[in-house]
């Protein structure tokens, strides 16, 4: 694959810059025109060429996930590596995103950090497995998923098709072992109000102004709840109302607002506790105002808090191998969600382990750091050689 772009004599960069090079911005974002398929065909081609097995399936339509297995010496039990396919929106890039470029050990690209360099730093580490000859001591499989960027649709699919005892989730964490992250609920608050004309205010409702005083009572009762709420590794969990939507025009009452709401959980919190403790508020402000009409809607996304024990073998198989290629080893946790919930949610072990910062992800100018991606390699590589410790299963 040629580009306006030097390709880098290292066969995983060159690697990435092929993938990076591909467009599969998410179809439920600006610019998603191509979707999930180029990577997809990308992948069946880098491992046909190695003779490994794939599987390719669809999780919506047009858009499938990619299995590739690598069997163990004990091929029934397998250690999951997953690498979400989808990237951000480019739009807002101010550099060209499928040019990946590589300046001073940066690789440039939508992408290259989140998350085609976790993607290509795993694959490598199969192909040097299955070209060396070596049999792991469990199955090892790599799985390409769609949908992260969006609603998580690809993992959710995963973990249902596939029965593994451990998962290792692709996500920028400058390498370090990820154990915990937040979970999500999102939902919308409606508030119906009654139509006017402005220059009689008086015979309408306005829908904003009770969105509004809603709002502060939301803020005033539960931020001291979350706040008085925490992780060891997570901190507290938090709410953001981060859109708001209501009116037609300005000299009508509006008869609706709606507003969208973000709660990032932490382990132990349900999305069924947030959402009831949102109906409790919105049902105490409606007794003490009859024109309030206010409603919790049901949610239109749910991913679970990851909590994994420090002392699960997962855990200290991945620190073991940081430890072995950097010298040190930072096991932590991070505020955003990932492919991982979806595994988490079925009670398997999982961490989050990648190259690159959350950090660059998403924005104007997104890179990854060159040395990060062949080091996490190596670590990957350790990882699937490593004798599973029984508590993975």
């Amino acid at each position: 694959m040629a580009g306006p772009w030097a390709r880098s004599e290292n066969e995983i960069l060159a690697t990435l810059q092929e993938m990076v090079a591909i467009d599969s911005v998410n179809p439920s974002l600006p610019g998603g025109d191509e979707g999930e398929s180029g990577m997809v065909d990308y992948l069946a081609g880098f491992f046909d060429a190695l003779d490994i097995p794939c599987e390719l399936y669809e999780v919506l339509p047009g858009r499938n996930n990619i299995i590739a297995t690598l069997e163990g010496e004990d091929a029934d039990r397998v250690l999951l590596f997953e690498c979400h396919m989808d990237t951000a929106s480019a739009e807002v890039m101010t550099i060209p995103p499928f040019e990946p470029h590589i300046r001073d050990g940066l690789l440039y690209g939508r992408g290259s950090c989140d998350t085609k360099a976790a993607g290509a730093a795993m694959i490598h580490a199969m192909k040097r497995l299955k070209e060396a000859g070596i049999k792991p001591p469990r199955t090892i499989a790599f799985a390409g998923a769609i949908d992260e960027e969006a609603f998580f649709e690809g993992s959710r699919s995963l973990a249902a098709h596939i029965q593994v005892e451990a998962a290792v989730i692709a996500e920028p964490t400058t390498l370090q072992v990820i154990r915990a992250h937040k979970g999500v609920v999102r939902f919308d608050v409606v508030v119906k109000g009654k139509a006017a004309h402005s220059a009689k205010p008086y015979l309408g409702v306005n829908a904003i102004s009770k969105m509004a005083r809603l709002i502060i009572e939301i803020e005033a009762e539960l931020g001291p709840v979350y706040a008085g709420m925490s992780d060891p590794l997570l901190g507290s969990p938090s709410l953001n109302i981060g859109v708001i939507q209501g009116g037609t025009q300005v000299n009508f009452v509006p008869d609706g607002c709606r507003v969208a709401v973000d709660c990032r959980l932490i382990p132990g919190q349900t999305p069924e506790e947030v959402l009831e403790s949102f109906r409790s508020v919105v049902a105490r402000v409606r007794k003490m105002d009859s024109e309030s009409s206010a409603v919790v809607e049901d949610p239109f996304f749910v991913c679970t808090a990851l909590g994994t024990a420090e002392d699960v073998g997962i855990v200290g198989s991945a620190a073991d191998a940081c430890r072995a290629v950097l010298g040190e080893c930072v096991v932590a946790g991070v505020p955003f969600a990932t492919d991982g919930s979806s595994f988490a949610e079925l009670g398997v072990p999982t961490i989050v382990l990648g190259p690159g910062s959350i950090d660059r992800a998403h924005g104007a100018v997104e890179w990854v750091e060159c040395e990060q991606v062949l080091q996490a390699s190596e670590i990957y590589q350790r990882i699937m050689v490593t004798q599973a410790p029984s508590d993975d299963a």
